[in-house]
């Protein structure tokens, strides 16, 4: 059993203009679990590219505002309370169109994904 409190976890922002920030708060460091768990800050108009996930089964959850998640053919819409789940090979796009910030928390298994967002840049120290 551990704790994790804000000064172990890592904050980075997708590379690109107005994008979210992403606080990796368990998985994807050496020897770390092999599930993951992040909060994603959404601002409105931010989006991400379309993307695939390293390999992980990614469930995400809107705790407040709305996201809405195209898979290039479809969309669904993923309110505060709802959760999308999206599979290991698929190729997702991530757009918050609402008038309100999103805040997403991200569980992803195995934590490959969130290795790669540990190399993303920090946005507190740019």
């Amino acid at each position: 059993m551990e704790l994790r409190t804000t000064k172990d976890f890592a904050i980075r922002r997708s590379p690109g203009e107005n994008t979210p920030t992403v606080t990796v708060i368990a998985g994807g460091e050496e020897n770390g679990p092999d599930v993951g768990v992040a909060r994603v800050r959404v601002p409105v108009g931010a989006s991400m590219p379309a993307h695939r996930h390293n390999g992980s089964d990614v469930i995400i959850t809107a705790v407040a505002g709305q996201v809405s998640i195209s898979d290039g053919s479809a969309s669904i819409d993923v309110p505060a309370g709802s959760s999308a789940v999206i599979g290991k090979d698929e190729k997702v796009s991530l757009r918050n169109s609402s008038d309100e910030s999103a805040e997403l928390i991200v569980s992803a298994g195995p934590a490959d994904f969130l290795a790669g967002i540990r190399q993303w840049p920090d946005p507190t120290h740019s």
